[in-house]
């Protein structure tokens, strides 16, 4: 009988999109958990966090169903990784305390925050978007949530992760944000991790950030998406690859002198890059690359059902997928700094076959 799992995601995760509308609330990734528990723009954090909705999801986590879900993408479900680990094996107090006690409203605030509310980018990646956005039309409300997750979420918080939504450099808000951060309205946190493309990512910028906020970011993912120059101007338009590996090399010594104590570069998966996966690889580690994140393509509503079906390779019916198997196949793909995330099931279903 297979060991009960449980994951932390929605007792200490929350995710501020706009998926469907700015300022909706997540328990984890919505691609993987689709399920809005409130929206910050009208309800305040507490209203929320404890809500009857995130009550469900909590309580589909504490009897295994599982049932909100999508394990088809989940790359913690599928690998039984962290987040997720089987019951008999939590350690952490809060979690026991709420494993044991079937507790669905937790007397803790929200741990980790991610922000992804602003969609503001200096790109505009096919995977992503279909054309630039700077978020001007929601400023106010932009506002208004930077104010409340300052003064009601960040109390208990030990990670605040800016942005899943653009670029936290790119955006003229998230950017402000950082600028003018206080550490003294952020009493228990301990890291702010940044997901950015790189591009904007120089001295001069990391320079504008005050020295206090600095020492606070302590982990970055660069996404980059091919490991060639040709590929990165598809997969990246208006973007340059020869900047982007001027800014890893500064980044990179941010890994290597401090502040930051993890580094990971991340590809989206295609039909044009998929090739490309073990150069990006040797990438991660010519920057010293703690983690080299590969995922599957989603669909956020940019593609044409054609386009999206032709490159998306991890689907068994792409005439190309066989291809993509044997690919992962390959022993560069064992490396310790690797994570296969989402596409880990075609490399095991690979390594069974060949046994």
């Amino acid at each position: 009988m297979p060991e009960k799992l449980f994951c932390s995601k929605p007792f200490t995760w929350f995710e501020v999109s706009q998926k469907s509308e700015v300022g909706e609330v997540f328990l984890c990734c919505p691609a993987w958990l689709d399920v809005p528990i409130g929206n910050l723009d009208r309800q305040s954090v507490e209203e929320i966090w404890n809500g009857t909705i995130a009550q469900e999801v909590r309580r589909s986590i504490l009897d295994g169903s599982f049932k909100y879900c999508d394990r088809s993408r989940c790359p913690s479900l599928q690998t039984v990784s962290e987040p997720v680990q089987a019951v008999d094996d939590v350690t952490d107090s809060d979690m026991r305390t709420a494993i044991e006690r079937n507790l669905t409203v937790v007397p803790w605030g929200p741990r980790d925050i991610n922000c992804c509310y602003d969609r503001s980018c200096n790109l505009a990646c096919p995977s992503c978007r279909t054309k630039l956005i700077v978020e001007t039309a929601n400023s106010d409300r932009i506002s208004r949530l930077q104010h409340k997750i300052t003064t009601q979420g960040l109390k208990d918080a030990r990670l605040l992760s800016i942005t899943g939504s653009g670029d936290p450099f790119g955006s003229p808000f998230f950017r402000k944000w950082l600028q003018t951060m206080e550490v003294g309205n952020m009493p228990r946190l301990e890291v702010i991790h940044l997901h950015s493309n790189g591009l904007l990512w120089t001295p001069r910028m990391w320079g504008t950030i005050p020295a206090e906020v600095r020492q606070l970011v302590k982990q970055a993912q660069i996404s980059i998406d091919a490991a060639t120059a040709a590929t990165y101007a598809i997969n990246r338009p208006n973007g340059r690859f020869d900047v982007l590996l001027r800014n890893l090399e500064f980044i990179g010594t941010l890994r290597k002198e401090g502040p930051l104590q993890w580094l990971g570069i991340s590809m989206v998966v295609q039909e044009n890059n998929f090739t490309e996966m073990p150069e990006f690889i040797r990438l991660g580690k010519r920057f010293g690359a703690d983690t080299v994140y590969f995922s599957q393509l989603v669909d956020w509503g940019t593609f044409s059902e054609t386009e999206f079906t032709g490159r998306a390779i991890h689907h068994p019916s792409h005439p190309r997928h066989r291809e993509l198997v044997h690919l992962l196949a390959g022993k560069v793909f064992a490396d310790p700094t690797v994570l296969l995330g989402n596409l880990a099931d075609l490399r095991s279903a690979n390594t069974r076959l060949a046994s």
